[in-house]
């Protein structure tokens, strides 16, 4: 910013030291804040409201004898030609019942995808540990890694779980549920020892 020379400016490029130093001041809150984040002390509380519970779409969550959660991702697609036989108009009947026009059908040839088998199973987070301040982390912990755009709310909603699972396909991992070998990597759920 450039001012007059009867506005205190220092000769050097002609910035004023006042301004100088409330750039600095800036700098200085805002890499303390950043990192205050980061300290690990006390997080602030999630403000969810009582009636609001997380949304999580679990699927099918198999658990093992030492309490370990597994889930399976999508198994294999392949696309095939299939031939229908679709209805294209329906039969008209009369006021008593009878069919006075038969149904036309018509062999509709299209492409179809069917599943070719079954999806891999990976342990998961168990679902007693989604609770709201585990999601908020989550969702920092994706915004971090720009793998998340929305709001830290605390909930497992569509765009945390397509966010997620959107991250985990860069680990062979398909799937919204947690894997517990991301949850490790991010720092998120204590390795065992």
């Amino acid at each position: 910013m450039r001012r007059p020379a009867s506005e205190n400016c220092c000769a050097w490029d002609e910035v004023c030291v006042t301004d100088a130093i409330m750039m600095v001041t800036r700098l200085i809150f805002l890499a303390g804040f950043g990192l205050s984040a980061c300290s690990g002390g006390v997080e602030p509380p999630v403000d969810i409201a009582a009636d609001q519970a997380p949304v999580i779409s679990l699927g099918a969550i198999e658990t093992d004898a030492a309490g370990r959660c597994f889930a399976r991702m999508a198994g294999p697609t392949e696309t095939q030609i299939v031939t229908e036989l679709v209805e294209v108009q329906p039969a008209i009947k009369d006021r008593n019942g009878v069919v006075t026009t038969p149904a036309i059908f018509r062999n509709v040839t299209g492409p179809k995808t069917v599943r070719v088998g079954e999806g891999q199973r990976f342990e998961t987070v168990c679902p007693q540990i989604y609770t709201p301040e585990f999601v908020a982390t989550l969702q920092r912990a994706l915004i971090v890694r720009r793998a998340y755009a929305g709001e830290v709310t605390g909930l497992m909603d569509e765009a945390t779980s397509l966010s997620l699972q959107q991250f985990q396909r860069g680990m062979n991992i398909d799937s919204p549920l947690l894997a517990i070998t991301v949850a490790r990597d991010i720092g998120i759920v204590a390795v065992p020892r």
